[in-house]
């Protein structure tokens, strides 16, 4: 393996403890909720949510889920709460809130673009159903950076398998587990 990509892991691990580096720009989210499955989005700092709560009152548990355990990576506009609701309707959610946050498998991140401050310059990732990209040299030779090994590790409970996935380089399996 090279050298540089061991450092790159290294700087990955320096990372992934600063998930304030990360600004998420736009996020969708498939939520396992105690019911149904919903879609989560968040756009132009902006959230939605396809279930009816969302629609009948502009906030859910699963927004606010989503606030709470993305908060270092979201703006201050995404951390806005809701509209004022009725009381007993605000603790029912808080409660399932609190719930859902201690069970990360429920949400799974379907597509993600965000900015990346890294030590030199500012990165663009995202995340499709065809996996991870980023704008920096070291992704287009590895198809993997310490930008995307970062947040593989931040958000690794909320990603879909393939997501999870290094890039195409061989990494020995000795080697990552002693930069854990």
């Amino acid at each position: 393996m090279h050298s540089d990509l061991i450092g790159k892991i290294e700087k990955a691990r320096r990372y992934a403890e600063e998930p304030e580096r990360i600004a998420l720009d736009e996020i969708t989210v498939r939520f396992h909720g105690g019911n149904n499955e919903h879609t989560v989005r968040l756009v132009n700092n902006r959230w939605m949510c396809d279930c009816e709560v969302f629609h009948l009152r502009g906030v859910c548990a699963h927004i606010m889920t989503l606030q709470k355990v993305l908060a270092p990576m979201l703006s201050a506009e995404a951390l806005e709460p809701g509209p004022v609701i009725i009381h007993s309707e605000l603790i029912s959610m808080i409660e399932k809130s609190r719930r859902y946050m201690h069970e990360l498998d429920r949400i799974e991140i379907q597509t993600l673009r965000a900015r990346f401050r890294g030590n030199n310059n500012d990165h663009i990732l995202t995340l499709t159903d065809m996996g991870w990209s980023c704008d920096c040299s070291t992704f287009r030779v590895w198809n993997t950076c310490a930008h995307v090994m970062a947040l593989q590790r931040i958000l690794a409970p909320m990603l879909p398998a393939h997501a999870r996935e290094p890039g195409t380089v061989s990494v020995e399996e000795h080697l990552v587990s002693a930069l854990s």
